[in-house]
């Protein structure tokens, strides 16, 4: 373990990997601590949607940017980690989203007015137009609206992507060590003590999930950090039918069946505030077949192959928590992200990687934490 570095991350899921890799290709040297194993959580239990347009609000613009941004850098980096030596399997093949009710079709029809406006090429699908598409989609689907640049990204790929390139640059990466306590001179943070020794560092960046926001995990010089965060849990199912798979990631007002790599195909996700737990239950696997055979009727034979779950870290407004700790000097935080966690991992890391390179915390100060008093 080495005895000091500029910046220690805790947690190794998507964003403390992402934000490690950044660091590295600016020149910083960093430490990555996770108590268990890369992506071991939300990260590698994530359906790996990456679709702004449906998933972030226009009305919210600091957010709707970020995603935007995400969505902008995802190709890139795709190119950029699978030249490091892993690919993280990320398939721009677009997210089709399916309405079966008036409500439902409604509610695309708002939504695909101002997307129209973005020049992304979204399109809209009347039934013949969905089933010429994906024939074996449920007829009972009234019209669909396609975003063609969207798509999807295998998340524990992507984290083994994230932290392979960034340990080529020379980031050190700790699996199975827990951060214990956090270091301080006065106000300003010293760096980590783990179970394996201690870190010194002038930054820390906290980025440990649902586990960020444990009351009292976290001691800091004015008393144990504060974060609204709180868990929730998100199941997914893989399931496999020799012959089919969805061209992109479909949604149907319920969930997603998205197609992998491997000939699988992902069906995500269930939502349970208050879970702290990652057991894949029998009432999530019903659920999650019942939203597969929704979309594709055919899935009702498909072969089970297995289910993973994570504990998300959710927020009061949806909106993740990411800047500087209030009252601790050198001390970040990069957590609430919820189920978008993937999603804006890329614009996230951007952020707070620059802000760690030159200081310069206004393009942070949407997401602080002190927007929750």
């Amino acid at each position: 373990m080495p005895e000091a570095v500029d910046v220690a991350i805790i947690g190794g899921g998507v964003v403390g990997c992402a934000i490690a890799w950044q660091l590295a290709k600016g020149g910083a040297s960093c430490a990555v601590v996770e108590r268990g194993a890369f992506g071991g959580g939300a990260s590698g239990a994530t359906a790996g949607i990456v679709a702004p347009l449906w998933h972030l609000d226009p009305d919210d613009p600091a957010m709707f940017r970020l995603g935007l941004r995400s969505l902008e850098l995802f190709p890139l980096w795709s190119a950029e980690l699978a030249e490091a030596g892993v690919n993280p399997e990320f398939q721009p093949t677009g997210v089709l989203r399916m309405a079966f009710s008036d409500a439902d079709a409604e509610e695309l029809r708002r939504a695909f007015r101002w997307q129209s406006q973005l020049g992304l090429g979204v399109d809209w699908l009347e039934r013949d137009d969905l089933l010429r598409r994906e024939p074996q989609a449920n007829p009972e689907a009234r019209a669909a609206v396609f975003s063609p640049q969207e798509g999807c990204v295998r998340g524990q790929r992507l984290v083994d992507a994230l932290a392979h390139a960034a340990g080529r640059l020379g980031a050190a990466l700790y699996q199975g060590v827990e951060v214990t306590g956090l270091r301080y001179d006065g106000d300003r943070i010293t760096g980590v003590e783990t179970t394996t020794g201690g870190i010194a560092a002038g930054q820390v960046v906290l980025a440990a999930g649902p586990w960020s926001g444990l009351g009292g995990r976290w001691a800091a010089p004015g008393g144990p950090l504060d974060l609204p965060v709180r868990g929730v849990k998100g199941q997914r199912i893989l399931l496999r039918q020799p012959g089919f798979l969805p061209r992109s990631a479909t949604h149907n007002f319920v969930g997603y069946v998205a197609p992998r790599l491997d000939g699988n195909v992902l069906v995500a996700s269930t939502r349970e505030e208050g879970c702290f737990d990652e057991r894949v239950t029998a009432e999530g696997i019903a659920a999650l077949v019942s939203v597969a055979v929704r979309s594709f009727p055919s899935l009702a034979g498909a072969a089970f192959v297995g289910g993973r779950a994570g504990v998300r870290p959710a927020t009061p407004d949806g909106r993740p928590i990411i800047g500087p700790a209030p009252g601790v000097e050198g001390l970040t935080v990069a957590t609430g992200h919820d189920a978008v966690g993937i999603m804006l991992s890329p614009g996230t890391a951007e952020l707070v990687a620059q802000y760690l390179l030159d200081g310069n915390g206004t393009p942070l100060e949407p997401f602080g934490v002190g927007r929750f008093g």
